[in-house]
C-alpha cells in the first residue's frame, strides 16, 4: 500500500483480524487452564479479563491499547515461563501452542508499521475525513522563522497534502506554516497550515510532512476544489488502468 493510494481503502482488515486473534488467545488460555486442571488464580482471572480489553485497543488502534497488548503479552510470557519452570509443562502441545501465538503477536505489535498508527493519528488514513489522491505537485512551505522550503508534492486532499522534503531540510511537528501549491496550468493555491506529522523517511513513506490546511479562503477553496476534481479523475483512471 503506497502513500498515494491508502486513503482509498478502509481501515485494514488485518486489525479486526487480529483483533479477533487476541480473543481466540483468550479461549486458548481459558482452555489450558481446564486441561491441566491446575487451580486458578488471581493472576489467571486478572489476565483473561485483559484479554478483552487489548482486543479492543487494537480494533480502535489507539496508543492506550498497544501498551496494553505489549504490556500483557510480556506479563502473559512471563508467567507461562514461571509455570513451565514450576509444573514441567515443557512437553505440553497446547501451552507451547499459546506461547508462540503470543511471540507472534509480540512480533507484530513491536514492528515499526504496525507500532505507528497506533500512536499517530495521522497515519490512520481511514479516519481521514477527505479522500486524498496521489498526485505530483510543487510546493514552497514557509516556516514561522521566515525559511522557504521548495518540496515537491506526493498526495493532496481537501483537508491537506505531504510534501518530500531533501535530507537537509527540516520542519518541526506541530509548526505553522504558509503554503504555496502549483499544480500544472493552475493558479497558485496558497493558505496556512500546520505540520500534522514528521516521516523521517523509513519505511514506505518518504521523508517529508503532513501539512493539515487551516481553513483557505473562499477563492483558494474553490481553486482546490477544481485542482481536487482533475486529481480524483485521473486517479480514478490510473485505478482502472486506463491512460490517464
Amino acid at each position: 500500500m503506497s502513500l498515494s493510494d491508502e486513503t482509498r481503502l478502509k481501515k485494514p482488515l488485518s486489525l479486526s483480524l487480529v483483533a479477533a486473534g487476541y480473543l481466540g488467545a483468550m479461549v486458548l488460555h481459558i482452555v489450558q487452564i481446564y486441561m491441566q486442571g491446575r487451580s486458578i488464580y488471581p493472576h489467571d482471572i486478572l489476565l483473561v479479563v485483559f484479554y478483552p480489553v487489548a482486543a479492543y485497543g487494537i480494533f480502535k488502534v489507539r496508543a492506550w491499547g498497544w501498551g496494553l497488548v505489549v504490556g500483557h503479552i510480556i506479563f502473559l510470557l512471563g508467567s507461562n515461563v514461571i509455570l513451565a519452570i514450576q509444573e514441567n509443562y515443557f512437553d505440553n502441545w497446547l501451552f507451547i501452542q499459546l506461547n508462540l501465538l503470543l511471540l507472534f503477536f509480540l512480533w507484530y505489535f513491536l514492528r515499526k508499521s504496525v507500532r505507528s498508527p497506533f500512536h499517530n493519528p495521522a497515519l490512520r488514513w481511514w479516519e481521514r475525513q477527505h479522500p486524498r489522491y496521489g498526485a505530483t505537485f510543487r510546493v514552497v512551505v514557509r516556516t514561522a522563522a521566515g525559511e522557504n522550503a521548495q518540496a515537491e508534492g506526493v498526495n493532496l486532499s481537501m483537508g491537506g497534502c505531504f510534501v518530500k522534503l531533501a535530507h537537509d531540510q527540516h520542519v518541526a511537528l506541530n509548526e505553522s506554516v504558509e503554503i504555496e501549491l502549483h499544480y500544472e496550468d493552475f493558479d497558485a493555491f496558497r493558505t496556512k497550515g500546520c505540520v500534522s506529522w514528521v516521516s523521517e523517511g523509513s519505511g514506505i513513506n518518504p521523508k517529508g510532512v503532513g501539512i493539515a490546511f487551516s481553513r483557505p479562503d473562499r477563492a483558494n477553496r474553490l481553486m482546490l476544489r477544481a485542482i481536487i476534481k482533475v486529481v480524483e479523475a485521473r486517479w480514478i483512471k490510473s485505478a482502472e488502468g486506463a491512460p490517464a
